[in-house]
């Protein structure tokens, strides 16, 4: 789960979205917006499949888990697993949210389009957006990078966070994870990705 930072809680406050996501702004039909979906834990795999099958391709362009992966130790050997990043939650890819609502309120599928106290069907933020699609692979996973720290400069040499060391924070060589600030302005937020930095001078 993100990490807010105070003015993220701020904007949560006013209308943000369930798991600490920022609320983007809702934007005329034909736009496509990715969508929160609440659906019961454990079943967000199978159920995205299902959305797939049944809705039209002109209302849902695609439904998916946003998944990482999160390093492990057993036996003395670390490994990598991919993990959902918020259980209980999936994604929609729409340009139209009423249009979806509906469809979705037609299904016998426990999953309910996520919206606000102030505003219905609102939109993840096209910052937010923009930077999962940017870092997650074509299984929408955002899987680990490697980098070393030289004179206390970090440098990411492969994976998703190439070229993004001014966003990252709090690197974890233990846990082999860091803190990412994704948007900006009210709407930031801090998001663990997986990253291995082997070496430290």
């Amino acid at each position: 789960m993100p990490v807010a930072t105070a003015s993220a809680a701020r904007s949560a406050a006013r209308g943000g979205l369930a798991a600490g996501l920022p609320m983007g702004r809702r934007s005329p039909r034909g736009r496509e917006r990715w969508y929160l979906l609440r659906m019961p834990e454990g079943r967000e795999a199978s159920l995205c499949t299902e959305l797939k099958r049944l809705l039209p391709a002109s209302i849902l362009a695609d439904a998916f888990v946003l998944r990482k992966e999160r390093w492990m130790k057993r036996g003395g050997t670390w490994f990598l697993e991919p993990v959902n990043m918020y259980r209980g939650y999936a994604f929609a890819i729409s340009r139209d949210a009423a249009g979806l609502a509906k469809e979705l309120s037609r299904l016998t599928l426990p999953v309910e389009l996520v919206g606000t106290d102030t505003r219905s069907w609102a939109p993840l933020s096209d910052e937010a957006a923009v930077w999962y699609a940017s870092v997650t692979d074509d299984r929408h996973v955002i899987r680990s990078s490697t980098a070393v720290i030289v004179d206390g400069v970090l440098h990411v040499q492969s994976g998703p966070l190439v070229g993004q060391e001014p966003r990252i924070s709090k690197v974890d060589r233990h846990r082999r994870r860091c803190q990412v600030l994704v948007g900006e302005g009210d709407s930031a937020f801090f998001e663990q990705a997986p990253i291995d930095v082997p070496f430290k001078s």
